[in-house]
């Protein structure tokens, strides 16, 4: 112990003998690991974190392949079952030791009310054994029983940061009265801090009630009026489930022991499958860990990863040139050394004790900008959980820095053995026999560093130009300008025509409101992601015959194509006239005329999502973006949301004059005159809606021309010091040729010569690396082909230019080199 405390304390007194070396060498290593670490920090918040409580591992997903022909989903269909596949599921217990269900109340969120004013939260309905079965904690009260579950009681559990947010903590909230959608239900406990939920996607949940009847708490927002509830609808595929596989039981043997059980279930109440129909097969994935990650970001985050990890080779490399050169000018020190009888291993111990103390520092400043770094990415990435660094990060930095510390101590060791024990008896001249051949492998590792620079600026290019083009894609209507909102009618409401006349006063106030320009309403917001499918019917026939006809479908109000600025290739747009009694109808889009009507007219035709619901085609729009920026075309029905039955959620959108967000004080006025459970849902403009369909693709991008732009200072400096070094050692050889005559220009030019062979040589080792990188993000590029000519033509210009910028100041020092001085130096 005390001879390593030696070492590092003459490593210590080496390193502050050239403050400006360790400068360089620490900054250098504490932004590549600062960017590992934070990047790594942000993955496992947002996906490798297991849920907070005992023995995670043993918690499961349950899924299904999909369903009988004969039932309808919600959406949803990987993560959703039946209520029947719940309850023999969960009577047989050899293979879970417990099976949770939740469901949410809504698509979003729900109306709630403590006190006076409404608002909105994300709510649950769960099975009486969802904490206990998840070995959820409460920070305070008490959770729910199988008790509650089986009599429906109307008690509510908070989220920690729901109480946090909402309630500022207050302990005296258990026991009081909270309103969901008008019904009263009792705060009966508080989670354990950490946990937001088990929905799939990351969504946070606010709170949580037992399984209820009432028809105002539906499951998904279905409406008082809708046929489907949770229960009695057998065909109805809506609940979500998690188990708890009992220990030592493996995946394969659980899925082969349920799998019959299932299969029966899902067909209970709705007749057997049909003879050519494929039975749903179960399957399971992990709720945390590595599992999930490779399951829903596999491909965009090895992109990342081996971005960060480049970023940080290129660090470590500099550091490690940087230390080669630094330990060329200590060749009498390791000399003396080898001759008073070092060993190599002692030699290797001092070097590792100085690389040691340099990445100890530089993971010291790079947890300091990890720690900003981590928030800066959630921001970016809009995400609504705990990102600071923890245990597991604080292990993958040490692990990191570990790594590193031996890669240099390692690094600079071949030179420091090679060294003859003689050479410290030598003049100054001895050593210039050894700077050629050092000086050529520093070329061959810049050209190296140049290669990975150009491969990163590819992939920057490429995920930078991807999200331009979906900021800029064509979204087939006018996003601009636009206010959206959801609407839950109030829970008094119990037929449809009361609920129809509920939006249509709503609208009317609307439409007299300052700075409206016009309002309409419809079921699904576009953007969110949401939509309506199902088998189509042509004048009463299937238009493929045996093949399937799908249609996605919307109920909208009066004035849509105008109030979204969709374009009207042919017919008209709805009116008010379109009311419940009149004849129904519908608009179609271009896609649908072309695939299901080609060479014909539409108008007149009539199309029907039911045999016995047929509507009257009346025009034809052209196609737009529904779901997500990024979808292709598909067969698209509107229709009037008075001709339809159910009358829940809508979403409103008003066309204003100017700044839509400016309209909410004057709407929520507005809204409050219907009731006092009536909030806005999820308010933004249509705009915003549609940029967070490729949030990821943001995220993605600027983390990507980070690591870019981050890669080009990297290999800036590397350059640099390479040629600073080169120019120091070549002074005299500098002095002699000026003095034979040699011009400040030649000598100029001779050093950035030597610059531009090494980019040159970069870029020819860069080029098939950058395609191969280009290649691997073909899946993440939208609008323009991995080969993108434009990309590569930028990159390629940035080493340049980064080539040059970090040669000028070397070789302008080489041409200002005094001959007298060189010659008498030397």
């Amino acid at each position: 112990m005390s001879t390593l405390l030696q070492d590092l304390r003459y490593g210590l007194r080496m390193l502050t003998k050239n403050p400006g070396f360790t400068a360089v060498a620490v900054v250098t290593l504490s932004l590549g690991i600062g960017a590992n670490t934070a990047v790594f920090s942000v993955m496992n918040a947002a996906l490798l974190r297991f849920l907070p409580v005992p023995n995670p591992r043993q918690l499961v997903h349950l899924h299904t392949t999909g369903m009988p022909a004969a039932a309808t989903e919600t959406g949803n269909p990987r993560y959703t079952f039946n209520l029947a596949s719940f309850d023999q599921l969960r009577a047989g217990h050899d293979v879970f030791s417990d099976l949770t269900a939740f469901v949410p109340l809504a698509i979003g969120k729900v109306a709630v009310r403590f006190g006076k004013e409404p608002e909105e939260a994300a709510a649950d309905m769960v099975s009486g054994n969802f904490f206990s079965g998840l070995g959820v904690r409460l920070a305070r009260g008490r959770a729910f029983t199988v008790d509650d579950e089986t009599r429906h009681s109307q008690v509510a559990v908070l989220s920690y940061d729901y109480w946090t947010r909402r309630f500022a903590r207050d302990p005296s909230v258990v026991g009081q009265t909270i309103y969901i959608k008008s019904v009263p239900f009792t705060i009966i406990g508080i989670a354990a801090r950490g946990f937001i939920g088990v929905e799939p996607g990351e969504t946070q949940t606010d709170l949580w009630i037992p399984f209820q009847t009432s028809s105002n708490l539906k499951p998904w927002g279905r409406s008082p009026q809708d046929q489907q509830g949770l229960y009695g609808s057998p065909n109805w595929w809506f609940l979500m489930m998690i188990g708890r596989l009992r220990p030592h039981t493996s995946w394969q043997r659980a899925i082969a022991q349920v799998q019959p059980v299932f299969q029966r279930a899902a067909y209970e109440g709705i007749g057997k499958p049909g003879g050519d129909e494929r039975p749903p097969r179960l399957y399971f994935s992990a709720t945390g860990g590595i599992e999930k990650l490779r399951e829903n970001y596999d491909n965009p985050l090895t992109v990342m990863m081996v971005m960060v990890g480049v970023v940080l080779l290129i660090a470590c490399v500099n550091v490690a040139m940087l230390l080669v050169a630094r330990n060329a000018a200590r060749g009498r020190e390791f000399s003396l050394r080898v001759a008073l009888g070092a060993s190599r291993w002692q030699l290797f111990r001092q070097l590792l004790s100085e690389s040691l103390l340099l990445v100890g520092s530089g993971t010291l400043l790079a947890w300091i900008f990890a720690q900003w770094g981590t928030g800066a990415l959630a921001a970016w990435s809009e995400l609504n959980i705990d990102v600071a660094p923890d245990r597991a990060v604080l292990a993958f930095t040490l692990g990191i820095a570990l790594l590193v510390a031996l890669a240099l101590g390692v690094a600079p060791l071949r030179a420091a053995i090679r060294v003859p024990p003689g050479f410290a008896l030598k003049g100054s001249g001895s050593g210039v026999t050894q700077y050629h051949g050092r000086f050529r492998s520093g070329q061959a590792v810049v050209a190296l560093q140049i290669a990975l620079c150009l491969m990163l600026l590819v992939g920057a290019g490429l995920l930078v130009r991807t999200l331009r083009n979906l900021e800029n894609a064509d979204l087939g209507f006018r996003a601009s300008g636009l206010l959206v909102f959801g609407i839950t009618p109030p829970q008094t409401l119990h037929t449809d025509a009361e609920t129809l006349h509920f939006y249509q006063a709503l609208t009317e106030r609307f439409r007299v409101l300052p700075g409206v320009e016009s309002v309409t309403v419809m079921g699904n917001r576009i953007g969110s992601g949401w939509s309506n499918n199902t088998d189509v019917f042509v004048d009463g026939v299937n238009p493929r015959g045996n093949q399937g006809s799908m249609v996605r479908w919307n109920d909208v109000g009066p004035d849509f194509c105008h109030v979204l600025g969709m374009r009207l290739l042919v017919g008209r747009d709805f009116t008010d006239a379109d009311s419940a009694t009149a004849p129904k109808v519908a608009i179609v889009n271009e896609t649908f005329a072309k695939r299901y009507l080609a060479g014909r007219n539409p108008i007149g035709h009539q199309m029907g999502i039911a045999q016995s619901q047929r509507f009257t085609i009346v025009g034809v729009a052209a196609d737009s973006k529904y779901t997500e920026v990024r979808e292709h075309a598909v067969p698209m029905a509107y229709l009037p949301y008075t001709q339809m039955s159910g009358g829940g959620t809508m979403t409103v959108a008003l066309r204003a004059y100017s700044n839509p967000l400016g309209l909410l004080p004057e709407v929520r006025h507005v809204v409050a005159d219907f009731g006092p459970d009536v909030p806005l849902l999820q308010p933004t403009t249509q705009q915003a809606q549609m940029e967070e369909s490729y949030s990821d693709e943001r995220l993605f991008a600027r983390l990507a021309m980070f690591f870019g732009l981050l890669a080009a200072l990297l290999v800036a400096t590397g350059l640099y010091g390479t040629l600073a070094y080169k120019v120091g050692r070549r002074t005299g050889e500098i002095g002699v040729r000026m003095a034979l005559g040699a011009e400040r220009r030649q000598v100029l030019w001779m050093v950035l010569r030597e610059s531009l062979t090494v980019s040159l040589a970069g870029i020819v080792l860069g080029l098939p690396l950058a395609f191969a990188a280009a290649r691997l993000l073909g899946s993440m590029l939208f609008g323009l082909k991995p080969t993108d000519l434009l990309t590569f033509v930028g990159a390629l210009a940035g080493v340049v230019t980064v080539t040059l910028a970090a040669s000028l100041v070397p070789a302008r020092r080489a041409a200002k080199v005094d001959p007298m001085v060189a010659l008498r130096y030397e």
